[in-house]
């Protein structure tokens, strides 16, 4: 596991990006269906304390869940919702927390000699665009900590999502 990442204290109008990465030995419609499966990622993620699904059908553009975890100082529950869905390759949801939006996108990328395996890549963005000077002031002083614990839930979100996708594969 690896990825790079804004230094914390660097913050301009677009908000703090966090990137992680990991390469799955599962292939990309095992990580698909993990990272998809909206109703199940307590189960699945430590960090998701609580899931609901708010629409109905598969997984696409305008799937909207809410659940509870905390991202960037933000504690659930918060409603998700899916902006862009390429199945097994990409998909992109946010969330609009207080004057805050949170984004995520997962890459999704064939890996190994015959394709078996996944990287995933993630990227959390959070604009903090509408926020007051002020918030933006104490966020500059204070939001280190949350910034290094957001990257830390990310990361956990990989080795969760990996233990799945491979549990999965295994089962068949």
């Amino acid at each position: 596991m690896g990825g790079g990442g804004t230094n914390p204290w660097e913050m301009n109008m677009a908000g703090h990006i966090i990137h992680v990465h990991s390469t799955i030995p599962a292939p990309p419609a095992q990580v698909w269906d993990v990272i998809t499966d909206v109703a199940h990622a307590p189960d699945v993620l430590r960090s998701v304390s609580e899931s609901e699904v708010l629409t109905e059908g598969e997984y696409d553009v305008g799937t909207t869940w809410r659940e509870r975890r905390t991202l960037f100082g933000h504690h659930g529950p918060e409603q998700i919702q899916v902006v862009e869905s390429e199945p097994e390759r990409r998909t992109v949801v946010e969330a609009e927390v207080g004057n805050d939006i949170i984004r995520t996108a997962y890459r999704l990328t064939p890996s190994g000699p015959e394709a078996t395996g996944t990287r995933l890549a993630m990227t959390t963005t959070v604009e903090m665009s509408h926020r007051s000077v002020l918030s933006r002031a104490m966020w500059a002083m204070f939001g280190g900590f949350s910034y290094d614990r957001t990257r830390k839930v990310l990361e956990h979100d990989l080795e969760d999502i990996e233990a799945e996708a491979c549990r999965r594969a295994k089962a068949g």
